[in-house]
């Protein structure tokens, strides 16, 4: 996630526009290809803050 993703997901008050937010960011990096760590990372950081995941993401991962 760049440094402007990441401002704008903080900037998002609504969990639907997150989950969308992240649904967006999950593609955007499969459809690049070299962001396979991602999803792992992100569960992982998640299931620390006791934060159910997005979907999206747990599928990838």
């Amino acid at each position: 996630m760049t440094k402007a993703q990441k401002s704008l997901f903080k900037q998002l008050k609504k969990d639907k526009h997150r989950r969308a937010f992240v649904e967006m960011l999950v593609g955007q990096q499969s459809h690049l290809g070299k962001y396979r760590h991602w999803a792992p990372q992100y569960l992982q950081k998640c299931l620390k803050k006791k934060v159910k995941p997005a979907a999206a993401v747990r599928d990838v991962a």
